[in-house]
């Protein structure tokens, strides 16, 4: 997980982190940080950075455990634990062994693409979700597009990203979730367009159009994509 270089960056930029190995650091990690939420800007404040983002500056200190995990329900970054918050779904914490959902699974090979880059992993996925916590805690929400949990948090994030590729994979991964995929499943096979007063698979059971938009466009995108390139259904 860790190589020299990013042992060095760690002692510069995060003195109080300890590297136990390779595969795990522990300690306190201490940052300030904003975000605007008319731009969609997001910045780490640091002594050399001018803030050109101005929104809502929060500064705190978390202890975390980032260790290199080999495959657990098809996640391959690093795992992030923190201490003292309540891990709740709605603080973004995996209710299977309680790490940080940094990112959708299916977002994790932008990450992991050639070889694991630790330090891009830390600044554009660790400290944005400790800056989440401190707002979430000062707001009572995420502080940008939340993902919805389980196989409609995939097909949100396979509508950013609709390639063959990400449509295998997609299906790959939602076929997984047995009830989830029963009520899915029918929908891309259907001859017809996926309406938007389509009952949600979430508790709600809301029309789409209205409880989740994100995932109506992408199971639109994922039925065409499957179509153009042939993609079949397990």
């Amino acid at each position: 997980m860790l190589t020299e270089s990013d042992k060095q960056w760690l002692a510069r930029y995060h003195p109080g982190l300890s590297v136990e190995s390779d595969d795990k650091i522990t300690g306190e990690v201490e940052f300030t940080a904003t975000y605007n939420k008319e731009s969609g800007r997001f910045l780490q404040i640091e002594p050399d950075i001018v803030d050109g983002v101005g929104g809502l500056r929060l500064s705190g200190k978390f202890r975390i455990t980032v260790v290199a995990r080999t495959v657990f329900r098809d996640l391959r970054l690093p795992a992030l634990t923190v201490e003292g918050i309540d891990a709740i779904p709605d603080r973004h914490f995996n209710q299977f062994d309680f790490s940080a959902c940094v990112c959708n699974p299916l977002e994790e090979d932008e990450f992991l693409e050639r070889q694991f880059d630790f330090q891009r992993y830390f600044k554009e996925l660790v400290v944005p979700f400790l800056y989440g916590q401190l707002y979430f805690s000062r707001e009572g929400h995420w502080p940008w597009f939340d993902y919805a949990h389980g196989g409609l948090g995939t097909i949100e994030a396979f509508s950013r990203n609709p390639t063959p590729a990400k449509a295998e994979e997609c299906v790959q991964r939602i076929a997984r979730e047995v009830q989830f995929w029963k009520i899915v499943k029918p929908l891309l096979l259907q001859k017809s367009d996926i309406k938007g007063h389509t009952l949600c698979t979430c508790p709600r059971r809301d029309h789409l159009r209205r409880c989740h938009p994100v995932a109506l466009t992408g199971l639109r995108l994922l039925k065409r994509v499957m179509k153009e390139h042939g993609i079949e259904l397990p």
